[in-house]
């Protein structure tokens, strides 16, 4: 049981490094013999633009996904119960871990990828992705039960979807609470282990055209390029359980995409309101509901965010 224990501190540790929105790492984590509760954690959540919890439980469901990965590089198989109290949307998931065959070697590399993965917010190189690295995001988005929907330089709807991008921006911009609460998320005391450090915020871009999330606190500006792959992520469904499929589906994405070498950056302000998400969804005419906005592209292994202990 001692080594039991020990598999699981390692599992729950590579699983922190999970992306969430503005680092705010939604979730924690009891363990009871070989039993791991995931629970999202309210205080978290970001209040004012996050305020059904999509993007807190998308958080967390990307979690989950990490934990099944790196379950794997230590030999065990997780066996995972989503939603398991109907009386409890906040207890995300229960696991249960046994020993298991050995990992394959796809297995292998994506948990290698989940300490290499990390967002990036600086320029990548200016072209698409290899048509490869497309199949195989593909692959990852739909063996989670969700979809991708590219959005190429060539893509008619392209300037539709930086129209909402930026459009969604300015209106938030011109509110007051979701100006405060991305500021107490973003530029943060470097000591923090949580939120996201002035240093890792990304320059501003200098064509208004570029797919990039602006932040105020943003550091100088740069030119970003501008034929790289834009990317959204879509669910059949639009409930609590859609989330979580939603944030599986978005860290094997992201874990098959650094296999490839291919970082990424979110556009979420889009999709935070009503009105622009069901904008995009029409303008992309898409027949689920948009979770995730990403920027796809090619750049060095990026900087981490920080991350605060989780797990015995």
């Amino acid at each position: 049981m001692r080594t039991l224990d020990q598999q699981i501190g390692r599992v729950l540790r590579a699983a922190a490094a999970a992306p969430s929105v503005a680092n705010t790492q939604p979730w924690e984590v009891t363990v009871s013999g070989g039993t791991v509760a995931l629970r999202a954690d309210p205080a978290r959540r970001l209040q004012h633009t996050d305020p059904h919890g999509r993007e807190m439980l998308i958080s967390c469901g990307a979690f989950l996904l990490n934990t099944r990965v790196a379950a794997r590089r230590e030999r065990l198989v997780a066996t995972v119960r989503v939603l398991p109290d109907p009386e409890d949307e906040l207890l995300v998931a229960e696991l249960t871990f046994e020993p298991g065959p050995a990992p394959t070697p796809y297995e292998l590399d994506l948990a290698t990828a989940v300490g290499r993965r990390a967002t990036s917010r600086l320029p990548f190189e200016d072209q698409p992705l290899f048509t490869d690295a497309v199949i195989a995001l593909h692959s990852a988005a739909e063996s989670e039960g969700a979809a991708l929907r590219l959005v190429q330089y060539s893509d008619p709807a392209r300037e539709a979807v930086i129209d909402l991008v930026r459009r969604a921006e300015a209106l938030a911009a011109e509110d007051p609470a979701a100006t405060a609460e991305e500021a107490a998320w973003t530029a943060v005391d470097p000591g923090r282990d949580d939120g996201i450090p002035p240093d890792l915020l990304g320059p501003a871009p200098m064509d208004a055209r570029a797919p990039v999330r602006r932040f105020d606190a943003a550091a100088g500006t740069a030119r970003f390029e501008r034929r790289s792959t834009l990317a959204v992520l879509v669910t059949p469904g639009d409930d609590t359980a859609a989330w979580i499929t939603a944030g599986q589906a978005l860290e094997h994405v992201l874990l098959v995409a650094t296999t490839y070498l291919v970082h990424a950056s979110f556009a979420t302000t889009v999709l935070e309101n009503p009105t622009t998400r069901h904008d995009l969804r029409r303008a992309l005419r898409l027949q689920g509901a948009p979770q995730m906005v990403m920027r796809l592209g090619y750049q060095a292994l990026p900087e981490h965010t920080p991350r605060r202990p989780v797990g015995p």
